[in-house]
């Protein structure tokens, strides 16, 4: 525990304790399938076609 000037404690907030979980990462397979060739991949930003999820700000098509 940290104490400030006002003489309360506050907990240290940079320590993770052995009760506090951080977080769990978790990747899903890909299946291989037949990539972009190199001029679409470059244009969509990706070479493969499954992970092509364009972002458009007025939500529709471009």
């Amino acid at each position: 525990m940290n104490s400030c000037e006002c003489g309360t404690t506050k907990p240290n907030l940079a320590t993770p304790t052995k009760t506090v979980q951080l977080g769990i990462a978790t990747i899903p397979m890909q299946p291989w399938e037949q990539p972009y060739d190199p001029q679409t991949a470059l244009k969509h930003g990706t070479i493969f076609p499954s992970l092509n999820l364009p972002f458009y700000v007025t939500g529709g098509e471009q």
